[in-house]
Order: structure tokens, then sequence, then C-alpha cells
């Protein structure tokens, strides 16, 4: 009677399991097949909406050798490690002026600096960008202010510059 009991455990244990992975490879898939949401908040401020895409430690290892590399050049243990992120902005900006054949041009606002003197062949140019980065949790159900069921983690990206957008976001949950 005892060994069914166990067996019976073990079954059970092993079914969560499986329903766990292939929740997690369900949360995957949706996550390659949609696209980041991109959208505006008060007027100029750009946002970049990502999608955690869960991999477990070998799968980091297998797929993701660049970063498994990184992660041990830095002296970490991939166990230790939660979330990686890569993010890429273009910044674009156009400054229209006529300089004659001796002349300095100085230009410098909260994002960019330029500096550049036609005598000295010259030119100094700093671009500026400010990015937020917010992970929160996604939930499958609400009601009233209860929220049950992880859908999955979410990354909120607040690019501060108006003269850059986010090209390219991703976003890595790391699970053990």
């Amino acid at each position: 009677m005892g060994f069914f009991i166990l067996l019976s455990a073990l079954l059970i244990r092993c079914n969560r399991q499986l329903r766990e992975e292939v929740n997690r490879q369900d949360r995957n898939l949706s996550v390659w097949m949609t696209e980041a949401k991109s959208y505006r908040f008060r007027d100029s401020l750009r946002i970049r909406s990502v999608a955690a895409l869960e991999l477990r430690i070998a799968e980091l290892k297998k797929y993701r050798e660049a970063d498994a590399r990184l992660i041990r050049e830095l002296r970490m243990r991939p166990r230790d490690v939660t979330y990686i992120t890569r993010t890429e902005t273009v910044v674009k900006d156009s400054l229209i002026y006529v300089l004659r054949p001796d002349s300095c041009f100085y230009y410098s606002d909260r994002w960019l600096t330029v500096d550049a003197c036609l005598r000295d062949s010259s030119m100094y140019i700093e671009s500026r960008d400010s990015l937020v980065q917010i992970i929160h949790k996604e939930y499958k159900h609400r009601f009233l202010w209860w929220k049950w069921g992880l859908k999955g983690v979410r990354q909120e990206m607040v690019n501060f510059n108006p003269n850059a957008a986010i090209t390219y976001s991703e976003f890595l949950h790391v699970r053990k």
C-alpha cells in the first residue's frame, strides 16, 4: 500500500514538472512569435515593451554561448544570473550650419554637443542618452485587487532622449 502512495506522489510531482515545462515553452514560443510593442508616453518619451524569454542554464550555455562566455569572464556563476538584457538605440538629429573656410561651430543642448572647427579640421560630437528599464510581472487573471497565475515577465524601457529611438531590445530570464 505504501509503495502505491509513494509511486502516486512521484507521478504527480513528475506531471507537475512536465506541465510547468510545457507552459514555459509555450510562453517562449509566444515571445518569439509576437513583436515588441513601441509606444509614446507624455508625447515625447519613447517606450519599448518586451516580453521575457525564459531559458534554463543548460539552454543558455547551448544557445547563447556569447552571453555564457561573458558571464564566465565577469567571474559569475550562471546560476546566480537572473536576467540578461540587451538594448540598442539610434540617435538621429540634424544641424544645418554654413561654415566659412576658417570658422568654428559650437552647439550644445541636454542630449547633444557638437564642436566643429574647419581651421584644424577637428570635430567633436557627444550624444547622451538616458534609459530606464522596468521589469514587471504579467498576470493571467485579475479580480479587484487580487492577481494570480503568472503569464510572464515583461520589460518596459523608457528612452528620455527625443532624438533617439530604441531599435532592438532583448530580455532573457534565466531559470534554474
